[in-house]
């Protein structure tokens, strides 16, 4: 058996020709790619390259949840990607977030650190990739530490429901 490390990139994919296609395979082939097979994965898939027959969004499920990391690029707030972001965070695995320098980063996520890029500028770009390098290192060391706003809820929730006095105080301390 293979020890395969896979990655699978969640963004704005848009059709053939369009801008945002042309931007997410540039960021795809010049960005993640490269860093993510220096740090050893040996598959980087976007949800457009499942050559797979069967349902596209079983497929897209199925790598959110299998592969050992999830870049998510977060650039014109597509709403597939925060669905699939949501997924991910849900089942609290490693993942890194990216967005095109210059574009809001929603609310929502705004807490997590996320990687800016400016794919036009080529020193941001080196900069983003090594930012990536540095993200995709402490995920894989500490994937127990990645926190997100789901995953704190439920923490939360939990300290809330606890019988010890310590852990339910804790909570109230936090929430406030």
């Amino acid at each position: 058996m293979t020890n395969t490390k896979r990655c699978f990139v969640i963004a704005p994919i848009g059709a053939s020709d369009s801008v945002t296609r042309k931007r997410s395979d540039t960021i795809l082939k010049h960005v993640i790619k490269p860093v993510a097979l220096e740090c050893g994965y040996s598959e980087v898939i976007r949800a457009d390259q499942i050559d797979s027959p069967g349902m596209i969004t079983s497929q897209i499920i199925e790598r959110i949840v299998e592969a050992e990391l999830v870049i998510a690029d977060l650039t014109e707030s597509n709403p597939n990607v925060f669905y699939e972001l949501a997924i991910r965070h849900a089942i609290r695995k490693p993942l890194v977030q990216m967005i095109e320098k210059g574009h809001k980063i929603p609310f929502d996520v705004a807490t997590s650190r996320t990687i800016q890029i400016d794919h036009t500028d080529l020193d941001n770009v080196d900069e983003a990739k090594s930012e990536l390098y540095r993200q995709i290192q402490a995920a894989e060391k500490e994937p127990e530490k990645i926190d997100n706003p789901i995953s704190i809820t439920i923490d939360l929730r939990a300290l809330y429901r606890s019988e010890n006095p310590g852990e339910r105080s804790l909570a109230e301390l936090t929430s406030d």
